[in-house]
């Protein structure tokens, strides 16, 4: 597997496909091709992908940021970010001066800072958790190819390749990090579809095939549980299924240049299916009609 160490100012080979190591978070998204959260715009329409509005990074954002960075990449992490707990005040002289060296973004005060080492302990406290991130292998790795069924470029960045194991690791915050609470985060997240995404791309670039990914659902709010699961052969067949479908749609407006809404006709809705339930349950004979 060939690794390319980014550097800066480097040009990227789109054509040919690669992944590379060292990668700012800013230079990944600013490349070419579509990831999959342009999947998640091009399922809801072509047009909100389209017409979608720039990312501005809110103060929750950084923070998960900074979790990411605590967990993955610990070293990095203790580099590049300051923790200032006894700060109370952002109106501090301390504060200010280590705005000035980390940048806004990487400092945090307060209770901030615990929680962020709470969250990090949590995860290496679990074994599973522990073993994936500890073995040889490379965190926020960044790969880029081309379909090689439509030909257009997509892009992905694996939170971890544990090289050891053969598995791809995803970090994931969550408010529910049991097997049937993280399953739904699956279904609403589309999870299932970044799985497939991501691991497909990864042949493309290599050839080879990876034996799957493995989810770290950590729990935002105290005590913050942790789980590690892997989805079976037939979620990823059909994450696999919904990102042909998105990339077959994204191939057909890059070539016609329409990006369609919705329904140009006027068409028939009914109640969702939770609400027709709950009405179900409100007669006595359990019938609608």
């Amino acid at each position: 597997m060939n690794i390319i160490e980014f550097q800066k100012g480097q040009i990227i080979d789109v054509l040919n496909g690669g992944y590379y190591s060292n990668m700012p978070n800013a230079t990944y998204h600013s490349m070419d091709g579509i990831s999959k959260t342009g999947l998640d715009l091009i399922e809801r329409s072509p047009a909100h992908y389209k017409y979608k509005v720039p990312m501005v990074q809110t103060r929750p954002m950084q923070m998960g940021s900074a979790i990411h960075a605590a967990i993955l990449e610990p070293e990095v992490f203790s580099k590049e970010f300051m923790l200032m707990p006894e700060i109370k005040d952002r109106r501090q002289a301390e504060y200010r001066k280590a705005k000035e060296v980390y940048g806004e973004e990487k400092v945090f005060t307060g209770s901030d800072c615990k929680h962020i080492e709470d969250m990090q302990k949590a995860v290496y406290a679990h074994p599973e958790a522990r073993r994936l991130l500890e073995q040889d292998g490379y965190s926020e790795l960044s790969g880029i190819v081309a379909d090689p069924v439509t030909g257009v470029i997509c892009r992905h960045r694996f939170d971890r390749l544990a090289i050891v194991d053969g598995w791809a690791v995803d970090l994931k915050k969550t408010q529910d990090a049991s097997a049937d609470g993280f399953s739904k985060s699956v279904a609403n997240y589309r999870y299932h579809v970044q799985a497939a995404f991501y691991l497909d791309q990864y042949e493309w670039i290599t050839g080879e095939r990876l034996k799957g990914m493995k989810f770290i659902a950590v729990e935002e709010k105290p005590c913050h549980g942790v789980g590690v699961y892997f989805l079976d052969d037939g979620s990823i067949h059909i994450g696999r299924e919904a990102y042909r479908k998105n990339l077959n749609t994204y191939a057909e407006c890059l070539d016609s240049g329409k990006w369609d809404c919705y329904s140009h006709d006027a068409q028939m809705i009914s109640l969702p299916n939770w609400a027709l339930a709950a009405y179900e349950n409100e007669l006595e004979d359990g019938g609608i009609f």
